[in-house]
């Protein structure tokens, strides 16, 4: 297993399509897609709070924390955020002509997650150790893990180009910053308190 995801790692680095096309070959089901959102919810928020608990120079608020949730609504909110990506990416592309099912688009954006886990840890010891560099390093982490986005949708879907993979891309984002925006209002969550030390 760990052979097989480093070298799904590096085959997304390369060619984050081909890394696509590679994953939902192997892709075990739904179930399997499911319990692996849950897994990785969970190590994205351990690893949030312990680089944040690793920096202790980064400004607080008067809560003592940078976050504005729990970890508990943190990992909640994440978790929503990825199911609410993972289907607004499945019901634009279809709206487009593509194929692609909701379980595949959920391991896709799962795996995604796992990039952006490894892209944040990396940019954390790089703020340890050359700050000006993270700085970079985050700015072109964002632009590629969009890329690696908008290939995935593409594979998932079957386009042809990714013209129409980053058209469902920027329709799914009007979506689920809508869906998100109405979410956060119905159950009160602000940007007040932090992420307790766990």
């Amino acid at each position: 297993m760990w052979t097989y995801l480093t070298d799904l790692l590096r085959l997304s680095l390369r060619a984050p399509g081909d890394a696509a096309a590679r994953l939902l070959r192997s892709f075990p089901g739904a179930a399997t897609a499911w319990q692996a959102l849950v897994l990785v919810t969970c190590l994205s928020v351990v690893l949030t709070a312990l680089i944040q608990g690793a920096m202790p120079m980064m400004p607080m608020d008067a809560e003592g924390g940078s976050f504005g949730l729990s970890p508990f609504g943190y990992a909640g909110l994440l978790g929503v955020s990825l199911v609410l990506l993972a289907g607004g990416v499945t019901a634009t592309g279809r709206m487009l002509g593509g194929v692609g099912r909701f379980a595949s688009a959920l391991a896709l954006v799962v795996w995604l997650e796992v990039l952006a886990m490894v892209l944040r840890l990396v940019q954390g010891v790089l703020i340890l150790v050359l700050p000006p560099v993270a700085g970079l390093i985050g700015l072109a982490g964002l632009v590629w893990l969009f890329w690696c986005l908008a290939r995935f949708i593409q594979v998932l879907h079957g386009f042809r180009g990714v013209g129409r993979a980053m058209a469902a891309l920027f329709l799914a984002f009007i979506a689920i910053g809508t869906a998100l925006a109405l979410l956060l209002a119905l159950t009160g969550l602000t940007a007040q308190g932090g992420l307790p030390n766990v």
